[in-house]
């Protein structure tokens, strides 16, 4: 089947990152023990930051279940927008924290004085995806800055950036600035989505050092070699990365287009996926596309109606298209 689902990214990894990778399953037999420090001081590099102020880990879900354990593992409220990625907040609650969920604005983004407002005194960790996943909506940088600026000096932040460099690759709307200023924040990156590296499992937190350390100490895996040197020259494919941005925006643009065509309200998409309304239980357009031989994703209870599709190549969107014009006109 066709897998539009999980946000993945068919046009990576780069020839570049593949070629690496190879080296890396020819050198299998040894552990990523010299690789790791130069990938930390490219991406330090490419961040204007110093190397104490990264880590690397096996993709950005390690550096987010880390992170809960540095902030909140004696339990707590967490305070976390709904819906949003689970992973962290589903985390948090299995380590015996309250999840304190906030609903989206009209617009479907983060209620930033909502969210304020949710921080009490035993709050350890405020959760903020931007683009938010399944809504694919973007918080402006000045907004999502001003938050952390004045919410950190109260409680951590961590604000996962996933998806950003599928539409700012210059970081307009990152909360990047405020590590550099020394708040309470972790700003999560990873190779999973514009890299199309999703497969190879490497990530990264930015922190002011001291966090890093204290994240460092918390670590909970081994990164592999094939991954690392893949990432490293992942970074440096400067032309590829832009090619790949382009793909992913012809192909969403073509999806939304397609949407509105069929008159189905859909969020401002900012990742590699659009959310939109099927006018019904979500799972029934899942059934129906998954008999068409695609798989979508994902059902929330928060928004029972909503559907997310991952952008995949023109050519599979094409098929997409195809699919949602005969189901959605067969049940006019």
């Amino acid at each position: 089947p066709l897998r539009l689902i999980a946000n993945e990214n068919p046009h990576g990894p780069s020839p570049a990152a593949r070629a690496a990778a190879g080296e890396g399953v020819a050198r299998g037999w040894q552990y990523a023990l010299r690789e790791i420090q130069p990938l930390k001081r490219a991406l330090a590099r490419h961040h204007d930051l110093p190397p104490a102020a990264i880590m690397v880990s096996a993709g950005s879900a390690e550096a987010l279940r880390v992170a809960v354990l540095a902030f909140a593992r004696d339990g707590g409220d967490v305070v976390a927008a709904r819906p949003t990625f689970a992973f962290l907040p589903e985390y948090a609650r299995e380590l015996g924290c309250r999840l304190v969920e906030v609903p989206l604005d009209a617009s479907l983004c983060h209620d930033l004085d909502a969210m304020a407002a949710a921080i009490g005194e035993r709050t350890r960790l405020v959760y903020i995806c931007n683009p938010n996943n399944p809504s694919s909506t973007r918080l402006s940088g000045e907004r999502l800055r001003a938050f952390v600026a004045a919410q950190s000096a109260r409680v951590p932040v961590v604000v996962d950036e996933a998806y950003l460099d599928i539409d700012d690759p210059a970081g307009e709307h990152s909360a990047i600035p405020r590590v550099r200023a020394g708040d309470r924040v972790v700003v999560t990156r990873t190779f999973s989505k514009l890299h199309g590296m999703a497969g190879l499992r490497i990530g990264y937190a930015i922190a002011p050092p001291p966090i890093i350390r204290r994240l460092e100490s918390l670590r909970i895996s081994q990164l592999n070699l094939p991954g690392v040197l893949a990432a490293r020259a992942s970074l440096a494919d400067r032309k590829f990365l832009d090619w790949s941005r382009r793909q992913l925006q012809i192909a969403r643009r073509q999806t939304t287009a397609v949407l509105d065509e069929l008159g189905l309200e859909h969020s401002e998409a900012h990742g590699n996926f659009v959310f939109f309304d099927t006018g019904a239980p979500a799972r029934r357009f899942m059934r129906a596309m998954r008999e068409r031989g695609i798989l979508t994703g994902m059902p929330t209870p928060a928004m029972p109606t909503w559907a997310r599709v991952s952008i995949g190549t023109v050519e599979q969107m094409q098929r997409f298209a195809a699919a949602a014009r005969d189901y959605f006109g067969s049940r006019a």
